[in-house]
């Protein structure tokens, strides 16, 4: 038997062998170093500057999410603008890069009138910023290609002709006709994923969700239909709205692979939506926890406080409690230490 085994595995060691050999170098597309060699490359390579503060760098894929209607567009062009201006944005650090918008999402009139004041005069945009929007004059699909075969073919173009550093697609759904799992949309992600990796471009990824309960914190899983392609992505953040006005936003991270996170549920950026002048943007207000900006359910503390403390006997922690209830950490927090000096 063990005779057999042995013959088995030279068997199979020949067989690799022989396809090693026959494998010619120029025919693999993956690259082997050892795990040392890899640090000391990474070494000699710039450390990423930053786009966003903390939040988006150089060289990374981001994804930007809200609900319709609740300024991701707006942020959009500000961050595409203070980028190819090398103007800090919300108090945070950005680095100067020439930047492309792919915009599906206005009109050029619907632009123009969003960065025009009423006495007609328009904001002057950085040289290094450039728009693309879809040309209506051509036809959007042919015989051989789908619309989203020629998307993608035209988004590879420009971004060749502009030499662009920071790319922003607005938004991402209107690329794939299907769903998340259509082909299309995953030859979306490998090229924007080879742009990035190969070309150290930055990417950010403007996408809708389903109307959410704005009871409850925002978490990667309101993202629904595109929850497949975040998964590809470096960083992720949100917009959400907030019960202290229709013109308040405040700004949550929820992913970040190569960096700590900063804006949590206990420190998100509360901003402003206003016109200044010419430019429609956000501005910075507060750091706040996201709970402030949350409808209150209609039950008071004490009418949870036994639902969170049989959830406790279980060995949830506060962070499993709270999205069972659709509160916060920091809510469940508080009425557990509240429950619990009520008690001694």
């Amino acid at each position: 038997m063990d005779e057999n085994k042995s013959k088995l595995t030279d068997l199979f060691k020949d067989q690799f062998n022989e396809s090693i050999t026959k494998l010619d170098n120029n025919q693999t597309i993956l690259m082997d170093l050892l795990a040392n060699e890899w640090i000391e490359r990474a070494k000699k390579l710039p450390d990423p500057k930053p786009l966003f503060g903390n939040i988006w760098h150089q060289g990374e894929v981001a994804f930007l999410f809200s609900n319709t209607g609740k300024g991701k567009s707006i942020l959009g062009v500000q961050l595409a603008e203070c980028i190819a201006s090398g103007v800090n944005i919300l108090n945070m650090e950005t680095t100067q890069q020439r930047t492309i918008l792919f915009d599906f999402e206005l009109s050029s009139k619907s632009f123009q009138r969003r960065y025009t004041n009423e006495n007609n005069i328009s904001h002057i945009f950085s040289n290094y910023f450039i728009r693309v929007e879809i040309d209506r004059n051509k036809s959007l699909q042919s015989e051989e290609k789908s619309f989203e075969e020629l998307i993608i073919e035209s988004i590879t173009y420009h971004i060749e002709k502009s030499k662009a550093e920071v790319i922003i697609i607005d938004n991402v759904t209107f690329l794939s006709a299907t769903n998340e799992k259509s082909k299309e949309a995953l030859a979306l992600m490998k090229l924007i994923l080879d742009l990035s990796r190969k070309r150290n471009i930055a990417v950010l990824l403007i996408a809708h969700t389903p109307k959410r309960d704005i009871y409850k914190p925002i978490q990667l899983e309101d993202l629904a239909g595109s929850k497949a392609l975040s998964n590809f992505t470096d960083v992720c953040f949100c917009i959400g709205e907030s019960i202290k006005g229709s013109h308040i936003r405040y700004i949550k991270q929820l992913k970040n692979r190569n960096y700590p996170i900063h804006f949590d549920e206990n420190n998100v950026i509360e901003c402003e939506l206003l016109k200044e002048n010419t430019f429609l943007k956000f501005n910075f207000v507060d750091f706040t926890t996201e709970e402030e900006h949350l409808k209150k359910p209609a039950e008071t503390s004490d009418d949870r406080i036994q639902e969170i403390i049989e959830l406790k006997n279980e060995g949830k922690s506060n962070v499993e409690i709270g999205r069972i209830l659709g509160v916060s950490e920091s809510a469940v927090r508080r009425r557990v230490n509240k429950f619990q000096n009520r008690i001694q």
